[in-house]
């Protein structure tokens, strides 16, 4: 569990979670550690039968259970995707957009603690199998472990980066309107900025359909060797969506689904400040995806990289992309979807 998530409210329900748990008769162990780094290093242990506090080696635990935000996911994610063991998620943080998305009890930890204990007596018809995206680059933030790192639900960019790293450090206000007052606070700053984004496996390289609103309308790719497709240009916000919104409830790519095997790539060409303030408040609908210079290519792979005027005297830094909510680390970058790669344990209907 993460003490901080939710201003504190992850710690309480943890230890409700915990007690309800072995009420139910479950063989509970804490994993928290003083830090991320900590707790994962004993979610990894436990998860692939090495070990840890509470946990003896050879015996691999039956589930990972997260209490927090969309951050604890991440974590989580770090340790199970890509293996058998499924991911529980107590959804108490700021955003939870991904257990939202999944149809979670958001900030009742008492009845997400009771879906939990149904889809775990449920065996193989309590878990949902989903996509996660694998993100590798040189310039990976330290945290969450070194190497690849695994994404639950999006990865951010652009504007919607600079939008994650500002609102972190605000302390007020509290849930979705901090993503809001942070939008505000880098929108009078902003200025697009180049990239260059290489896309495997894209659906629809070029996209038409102006007279009907359809998203990805005009962002046209320019074809390249074994399946791929390039644009070049610049652009507000670069979003690798796996899951449908970010930013507690911000519907980045409203069409985005957990189990097709692709990414919805959201970009957003070239925006005036003017431009990029008239689209955020249609993101919460996702109505921002009809706009004309907003589009969304599906694809397997995305490569986000700087573009051939980042470098020019006077342009202003690229943002530091996120994940989850979390820092993730400085373009380039490589998206890849993993299809089935985590399994979440979902009450059944």
């Amino acid at each position: 569990m993460n003490p901080t998530a939710g201003k504190g409210r992850a710690a309480h329900a943890g230890e409700g979670v915990l007690a309800g748990l072995r009420r139910a008769g479950h063989d509970v162990v804490d994993l928290s550690g003083p830090h991320a780094d900590a707790a994962l290093a004993r979610a990894r242990a436990a998860v692939d039968g090495s070990g840890g506090p509470g946990v003896a080696p050879g015996r691999p635990v039956d589930a990972l259970v997260v209490v927090g935000g969309d951050g604890m996911v991440h974590l989580g994610a770090q340790a199970v995707a890509g293996t058998d063991v499924p991911l529980g998620i107590v959804p108490v943080g700021t955003g939870n957009d991904f257990a939202a998305t999944l149809g979670l009890p958001v900030r009742d930890p008492a009845a997400a603690g009771t879906a939990l204990c149904r889809a775990l007596n449920a065996g193989p018809a309590g878990r949902r199998p989903v996509d996660a995206a694998l993100v590798t680059g040189p310039g990976l933030a330290p945290g969450a472990g070194t190497g690849p790192r695994w994404v639950a639900g999006a990865v951010s960019a652009g504007l919607d980066a600079a939008v994650n790293a500002r609102a972190n450090l605000l302390r007020r206000p509290r849930g979705s309107a901090r993503y809001t007052v942070a939008a505000a606070l880098e929108l009078v700053r902003y200025r697009p900025w180049s990239y260059r984004l290489t896309f495997d496996g894209a659906v629809d390289p070029v996209t038409t359909g102006a007279a009907t609103g359809d998203a990805g309308t005009g962002l046209r790719l320019r074809p390249g060797p074994a399946g791929t497709a390039t644009w070049t240009g610049r652009a507000a916000l670069v979003t690798a969506a796996n899951g449908p919104q970010i930013g507690g409830g911000i519907r980045v790519a409203p069409s985005a689904s957990l189990d097709d095997g692709l990414l919805d790539v959201l970009v957003a060409t070239d925006l005036s400040r003017a431009g990029a303030l008239a689209v955020f408040p249609s993101m919460f609908t996702g109505g921002h995806v009809r706009r004309r210079k907003v589009h969304v290519v599906r694809a397997r792979a995305v490569t986000i990289e700087p573009g051939p005027e980042a470098w020019v005297a006077g342009e202003r830094p690229l943002p530091v992309a996120h994940a989850d909510g979390e820092r993730l680390g400085a373009l380039p970058l490589r998206v890849e979807v993993r299809a089935r790669a985590l399994q979440v344990l979902v009450e059944p209907r």
